[in-house]
């Protein structure tokens, strides 16, 4: 999980250093047919709403400003972070702790020939953590953190791609004019239980090795063969709302999934008790959770409202 954490975050740094959906969302046409988690986040999008505009924008400019490194890379790769960017898609494809796959396609509104001349003098400068490399004829950069190697290549003007080895980011940046892989059926079905519409969305399926896993807990081992998938949305308006979705195969499953949940609710509720004006706020985001079963499946959904998010900030200041 750390290298997952990590990926995402370096993925969201790779372009800083190089109308409405309907209908089941699909991942990126990049996406391979083997993948089996895709996180999907609709950048441009998210930053036109109200709720990120009010309360996060001035925070992350603040941010961009405060690291004088970063923007000068920015400036020289003529790139607005809050303006280029069109959408990010994190997937995985197997195991990523034993051999599987990760993969970040990231696309937007930036100049190739400035972002690749940025990376240059970036790596010139800082050659621990940044230098270019190739594979065959395709150039692409290696990024190192934590002492974990990435590898980033464009594919096409508009889109940088990055994964774990060169190999996989060559293969990636091959099919990049090619007919997209159809999602696998285990991953279209999850799909299918989305909107389109969230700002941000994420499809997990129930492999058998996450099921075998779960087999070996005891809390878990009753309803682990019943999985089928997970999945994940955050819409956002005035107000911010999330829900996580575990789907099975049958309501007797759904409701042992339930019951476990329900028994973490109290935990949850002390953990948010506290008697001043923050955890007086984090409680009510606590009691604003809902869990629920709809035939075989079990739903987790809170609210976090603006009025909340207000009086948090008012408590910092």
């Amino acid at each position: 999980m750390k290298t997952w954490r990590k990926f995402a975050l370096v993925s969201l740094l790779v372009p800083v250093v190089v109308g409405p959906a309907s209908g089941a969302p699909q991942p990126d046409r990049l996406t391979p047919s083997d993948a089996e988690v895709v996180v999907q986040v609709n950048v441009r999008q998210l930053l036109q709403k109200p709720i990120v505009k009010k309360h996060a924008l001035d925070p992350i400019k603040a941010l961009l400003k405060h690291n004088a490194e970063l923007q000068q890379l920015l400036t020289a790769a003529g790139l607005d972070p809050l303006r280029d960017i069109d959408t990010l898609c994190l997937c995985t494809s197997g195991n990523p702790m034993a051999g599987g796959k990760l993969l970040a396609v990231v696309r937007g509104d930036f100049d190739e020939e400035k972002s690749r001349k940025a990376a240059e003098e970036y790596a010139k400068k800082h050659p621990g953590r940044l230098k270019s490399v190739k594979d065959g004829e395709l150039p692409m950069w290696e990024i190192t953190d934590d002492n974990k190697s990435f590898y980033a290549a464009f594919a096409g003007t508009k889109t940088l791609v990055m994964t774990t080895t060169k190999k996989d980011t060559a293969a990636v940046v091959g099919r990049a004019g090619q007919t997209p892989q159809r999602p696998n059926k285990g991953l279209q079905a999850a799909l299918d239980h989305l909107k389109g519409s969230e700002s941000i969305w994420m499809a997990m399926v129930a492999t058998d090795e996450i099921k075998q896993l779960l087999k070996g807990d005891d809390t878990a081992k009753d309803f682990a063969a019943a999985l089928q998938s997970v999945t994940g949305a955050l819409e956002l308006s005035d107000d911010a709302q999330l829900s996580l979705v575990v789907h099975t195969n049958s309501p007797k499953a759904a409701e042992q999934i339930k019951g476990k949940l329900d028994e973490l609710m109290p935990l949850l509720t002390f953990i948010g008790a506290g008697k001043d004006k923050s955890g007086r706020v984090v409680k009510q985001v606590i009691d604003s959770i809902k869990l629920k079963t709809e035939k075989n499946d079990v739903s987790i959904r809170l609210q976090v409202t603006d009025a909340q998010i207000d009086k948090a900030r008012k408590k910092d200041r």
